[in-house]
C-alpha cells in the first residue's frame, strides 16, 4: 500500500504542476478533438479491461487512467517566456533553449516550429492570424532567438550548407598542398636531418 500511496502522490503532484502551467498560456494552440476522444477512450478501456477484485491494483489503474486522460485534456500554446506543452515543467521548454522559431502559414492554420541546433524540434498549430503570433513572439523572445519565416529558414540553411562545403573544400585543399604530403618517407627523413644539422650549427 505504501508504494501505491507514493505513486499516487507523485502523479497527483505532477498533474498539479502540469495544470498550473495552464495559467501561463497566452495563446492557445489548435486542439485536436480526436486526441481528446482517444485519450478519454484509452483511459476508460484501461479501467474496464483490467479492473479486478484487488483494491490496490484498481487504485493503480485509476491513477494511470487519470494520467492518460489528462494528456488529451491538456492545452498547449505560447506563454510569455516558454512554450507550454505537456511535460514542460519549470524551464524545460523556455524560448531561450531554441535557436530559431519558424512561422509558416499553411492550409490547416499557422504552424510554429521551435528549432534547436543541438537537435530536436517541436511544432504547434494555431488558429490565430500569423501576424498576431509573430507580434506576440517578437515582444517576448530573447534577443538570441531568431524569429524567421519558413522561406528565411530555408535560405539560412542553404547558406549554412554552402559555408560548410566551402570550409571542407578549403581544408582538403590545404591537406593536398602540404609540402610534406607527396614526399617519400626517405625524403621526409632527409629533411629532418638537414633541419637538425642547422639547429646544431646554431
Amino acid at each position: 500500500m505504501i508504494d501505491v500511496s507514493a505513486t499516487a502522490i507523485l502523479i497527483l503532484g505532477l498533474l498539479y504542476l502540469e495544470f498550473q502551467q495552464q495559467h501561463k498560456l497566452a495563446i492557445k494552440s489548435k486542439s485536436s478533438k480526436v486526441k481528446i476522444v482517444l485519450a478519454i477512450v484509452a483511459a476508460i478501456l484501461i479501467v474496464t479491461l483490467f479492473w479486478s477484485t484487488n483494491t490496490i491494483s484498481n487504485i493503480r489503474l485509476v491513477i494511470l487512467a487519470v494520467l492518460i486522460a489528462s494528456i488529451g485534456l491538456y492545452n498547449q500554446g505560447l506563454g510569455k517566456d516558454k512554450v507550454v506543452t505537456y511535460g514542460s515543467i519549470m524551464h524545460a521548454s523556455a524560448y531561450s533553449r531554441y535557436d530559431r522559431i519558424i512561422t509558416e502559414d499553411i492550409k490547416q492554420g499557422v504552424m510554429v516550429t521551435f528549432w534547436s541546433q543541438k537537435g530536436g524540434s517541436y511544432s504547434l498549430m494555431f488558429d490565430q492570424p500569423i501576424s498576431t503570433i509573430r507580434k506576440f513572439l517578437k515582444l517576448n523572445l530573447p534577443q538570441n532567438v531568431k524569429l524567421v519565416t519558413s522561406e528565411e529558414f530555408n535560405r539560412l540553411e542553404e547558406i549554412s550548407s554552402q559555408n560548410d562545403y566551402n570550409r571542407q573544400t578549403a581544408l582538403l585543399k590545404a591537406i593536398r598542398t602540404r609540402p610534406q604530403r607527396n614526399r617519400l618517407p626517405w625524403q621526409k627523413s632527409q629533411d629532418k636531418t638537414v633541419i637538425n644539422q642547422k639547429i646544431s650549427r646554431k
